[in-house]
């Protein structure tokens, strides 16, 4: 009886091993049938990759074939009926395709696909103490730039030489040692693209990330700013700088913006944001933004990147210094338009009893 027992009872024990609970049987079949959304993406691919490649020559590089990619990619998703879908999704359709056409070209390439309209440019600052930025230029070559500023203050030959190397980049070498928003701002006014990248030169971000900035100031937006609000916590543990920048949109009426301003980098602006403002405002970001909230300037986010050089903990007390005088700045340039009080009523005192003394 005992063997008969122990017979039947292991089968039932391992039935239960390998039974799949309803929860986790519903994830599987969620995951299937998003992949399976992007076949048609990735067979597409497929077709005009090996098109691509029959009419090309053995030795083909792979920027011709990140060129050839982005340009198809682009021409598909724009001709179809979909182009209004969230960047998720758009995203994982330009990994699809472009993952089938490097297979049927039989060549393959870090990119990440975005389909644009118009031209883009991205700014790079190198200062003089700047560690070499491979990783950053890395990131970058794998978005559909058509060009990449890379400013150069009273750096060696060894950063220059790499900078050189590279397609598509205009450098711009400074022998003075100059503030990096001052450098960026100068890269911003050398190029002519429809929207322009500003990134950090000392802390690469993954081209998956920054493609999204692009993505959103591609006639969506004309500033896209990184989005720091997961990153903020509470109150009482923030920097003196995010409670200036919270304040300083609050005070703007724009408290959906919380802590995010155009000091955090990476962000992007468009032609029309550069035409509106001029180059030369960046040179003090924080005024820059709160002039683009005075001229209307369509302002949203775009990725959430690390901010590893935001004033969290402030080191000195020189840096704060500069950090509120920027925010007076800014607040002065915002009283001058809408008034001492920024178009907040006085709903407490009665000033219209002083008369001509009223103001």
């Amino acid at each position: 009886m005992r063997k008969k027992q122990l017979a039947t009872k292991r089968p039932l024990r391992s039935s239960k091993i390998v039974k799949i609970p309803p929860s986790k049987r519903r994830v599987r079949l969620k995951r299937a049938s998003t992949t399976k959304s992007h076949l048609p993406d990735h067979s597409a691919g497929v077709k005009e990759g090996r098109a691509w490649r029959s009419t090309s020559s053995e030795n083909v590089s792979q920027e011709r074939l990140k060129g050839a990619l982005r340009q198809r990619w682009s021409k598909r998703f724009y001709e179809g009926r979909n182009i209004t879908a969230a960047w998720r999704h758009v995203q994982q359709r330009g990994k699809s395709y472009a993952a089938g056409f490097m297979k049927g070209a039989g060549i393959y390439a870090t990119v990440s696909p975005v389909p644009l309209r118009n031209k883009a440019a991205a700014v790079v600052f190198v200062g003089p103490h700047s560690p070499a930025p491979k990783g950053v230029l890395a990131q970058l070559e794998a978005l559909p730039l058509h060009e990449i500023v890379i400013v150069l203050a009273n750096t060696n030959e060894e950063i220059y030489s790499l900078a050189r190397n590279h397609k598509n980049m205009i450098i711009a070498y400074l022998p003075d040692e100059v503030n990096p928003d001052v450098g960026r701002a100068l890269g911003a006014k050398l190029t002519g693209a429809d929207t322009v990248l500003f990134v950090d030169g000392e802390h690469p971000v993954h081209s998956d990330i920054l493609a999204r900035f692009l993505w959103e100031c591609d006639g969506r937006v004309d500033i896209a700013l990184n989005d720091l609000t997961a990153q903020m916590g509470l109150f009482n543990r923030r920097g003196e700088s995010e409670r200036f920048h919270e304040f300083l949109n609050r005070s703007l009426n724009r408290e959906d913006l919380s802590i995010n301003c155009l000091s955090s980098l990476p962000f992007a602006v468009s032609r029309n944001a550069l035409d509106t403002l001029g180059a030369a405002a960046f040179t003090v970001p924080i005024k820059a933004h709160a002039l683009a909230i005075l001229n209307g300037l369509k302002i949203g986010t775009g990725g959430s990147a690390s901010n590893r050089n935001s004033n969290r903990l402030i080191a000195s007390k020189q840096n704060w210094q500069i950090a509120a005088g920027d925010h007076v700045e800014a607040w002065t340039e915002a009283m001058g338009t809408r008034g001492s009080r920024l178009d907040f009523t006085d709903s407490v005192r009665n000033r219209s009893v002083l008369g001509d003394w009223e103001q």
